[in-house]
């Protein structure tokens, strides 16, 4: 069932990552000022998946649990009320995003000719973000059933419509104009749309239980609304996290200069493909835990929970061998300057030593994310963060530990928030807080509407 769940996912998540570098690559046949102007509207897109965690994990929590429980119609009320909050944050986000483009760029330091494209590309590509935000529930909503292959499907399309649109509306192939990276933007806009609206007629038809009525009146169940928040905003806060803790990390090695940057941006694109299994077994976890608790069975519950751990640690552990061994061979395919190599298999090797943390904290995140108690994942995160801003400067510079001491500091960082994971995860408290929360919509909300 694991497998079933997860591979979906992987292929998921693998077309999102090309997604962004298929962009890059048009854009960079147009000139430096193009590529650095999407490069740095680019950084906004973590904010923008911050924003779909917060909706999206409290959805799937909602409807995985609805759904194991066997309470089909409120499920569909789940989606309707998730739906309406995310319309709402969507057209927010877009339309303040569309009137302060230009703002954005000049706060993230864009001027002259990057400043000029960055803002044609970053008022389009706002509007895209609502598509993309209602696309986020919709797929989390069907993942909570465990219909993983219809957000898959989603993403194919999205992805196959930006191949073909970018180099046609970016270069002006055939009868097409040449637009750059407005051509870019639009692509996007185009990709994000189609592929929202084929989800959304999958979602009217009715499809894994869920079916979405446009008969119904549209009005708040604000015990749902607040529910799917409580559980979601700490998913985003963890996310930011995530994103601040990489950023940390950049900045203290940008100061040791170009090769050891070149080397921690190869290492951190390995790193990505290692954790794509473990972040389908993750998202997989979510559902079966989440329906599991539904259905009120916490002994099939956490033996998923123990499956899934042993099976991220497996493949993990896979990896590190992989990584320590041939990490030589593996950097030279990305970049074949001997110092950026040297730097390279330094990464690797401890890398090698702390892919399992990376596993496991992947991993209990989704427990706890079908448990709908995302509180333990913020917090140990915000540790991490705490560690790796600390302790970096002070082994690189104070100890004299120089690069590698930037790598130690985040097998540190990656350790204890493993730890406290496993410490939050053997409390039992997770499990306890999922028997809760489908009861609290229960007996305060009113009426399936």
């Amino acid at each position: 069932m694991l497998v079933r769940l997860s591979w979906p996912i992987v292929i998921a998540f693998s077309l999102q990552t090309s997604y962004n570098v298929i962009d890059v690559f048009w854009v960079a046949k147009l000139g430096s000022s193009e590529l650095a102007a999407v490069s740095l509207a680019g950084t906004l897109f973590y904010i923008i998946l911050a924003l779909g965690q917060v909706l999206g994990s409290g959805t799937v929590a909602l409807v995985s649990q609805s759904y194991g429980a066997g309470l089909f119609e409120r499920a569909n009320t789940v989606v309707r009320q998730a739906l309406g909050l995310t319309l709402f944050i969507a057209i927010t986000v877009s339309v303040t995003g569309f009137m302060f483009a230009r703002h954005i760029i000049i706060l993230l330091g864009g001027t002259g000719d990057v400043l000029v494209h960055g803002h044609s590309y970053l008022r389009i590509v706002f509007i895209g973000f609502s598509f993309q935000l209602l696309s986020f529930s919709i797929n989390y909503a069907f993942r909570g059933t465990g219909d993983m292959k219809t957000p898959m499907q989603i993403m194919i399309i999205a992805t196959a419509t930006n191949i073909i649109l970018d180099p046609l509306l970016i270069l002006g192939i055939g009868f097409f104009p040449r637009l750059g990276v407005t051509g870019a933007a639009l692509a996007t806009v185009f990709a994000k749309g189609i592929s929202f609206l084929y989800g959304f007629i999958i979602l009217l038809r009715g499809k894994s239980g869920l079916r979405l009525s446009m008969k119904k009146p549209w009005h708040f169940n604000w015990t749902i609304i607040r529910t799917i928040l409580r559980v979601g905003i700490p998913a985003g806060i963890s996310y930011a996290l995530m994103f601040l803790s990489i950023t940390a990390v950049f900045r203290t090695a940008a100061s040791y200069g170009k090769y050891v940057l070149s080397a921690l941006g190869i290492g951190q694109r390995v790193l990505q493909f290692a954790g794509l299994p473990v972040v389908g077994i993750g998202v997989a976890t979510t559902t079966l835990v989440g329906q599991r608790l539904g259905a009120r069975d916490v002994v099939t519950a956490k033996r998923i929970s123990w499956i899934s751990l042993s099976c991220a640690a497996i493949i993990m552990i896979a990896f590190s061998l992989l990584f320590y061994t041939q990490a030589p061979a593996i950097v030279q395919i990305f970049q074949p300057e001997q110092p950026v190599i040297d730097f390279g298999i330094q990464f690797l090797h401890i890398v090698s030593l702390y892919l399992i943390f990376v596993g496991t904290t992947v991993t209990i995140t989704g427990i706890f994310r079908g448990a709908g108690d995302m509180l333990p994942p913020m917090f140990a995160g915000l540790i991490k963060l705490a560690v790796l801003i600390v302790m970096a400067p002070v082994l690189a510079r104070t100890w004299g530990a120089g690069v590698r001491g930037i790598w130690w500091t985040m097998l540190c960082a990656y350790g204890v928030e493993a730890l406290i994971m496993i410490l939050w995860y053997h409390s039992g408290r997770w499990h306890k807080k999922g028997l809760e929360l489908l009861d609290r919509i229960q007996v305060r909300s009113r009426p399936t509407q």
